[in-house]
């Protein structure tokens, strides 16, 4: 099953009301790593007004999941944890929530690390996660 698969985008007022209350610069500020994603912005700038990061889609259209999604191609790609069943993705706004569980603390560290580098990516929250062992 694919990480497309396992996703949700959560209405939440009060992060919605959180994003609003940001200014522009902030909002359009990278992801947790400081990285832009300048082939997707160039992208999402053609629109008008241009997508915020959070809801990127995967070729720059707003999608009101996009973040999820590209997190969900990026833990695609990773051999190690591509065949993880047994965790979710929700988006709510800007932030990752996981919820479920994981074989061990090193793959949860993998996963927060590779998401914390999808550009758009705020926060995760692994609260929710248990480890198995």
């Amino acid at each position: 099953m694919s990480w497309l698969d396992r996703l949700t985008v959560e209405k939440n007022s009060r992060v919605e009301q959180r994003d609003k209350q940001l200014d522009d610069d902030s909002r359009m500020s990278p992801g947790l790593d400081g990285d832009y994603d300048w082939e997707l912005r160039e992208k999402a700038g053609m629109h008008t007004p241009p997508t915020p990061p959070e809801f990127m889609g995967l070729e720059g259209e707003y999608d009101s999941c996009g973040l999820a999604k590209r997190v969900a191609i990026a833990l695609d790609q990773e051999p190690d944890i591509e065949d993880l069943s047994t965790l979710s993705i929700v988006q709510a706004g800007s932030t990752i929530r996981f919820t479920g569980d994981v074989p061990d603390q090193d793959t949860l560290d993998r996963i927060v690390e590779l998401t914390a580098k999808v550009d758009g990516t705020k926060s995760v929250d692994t609260s929710q996660v248990a480890l198995r062992n």
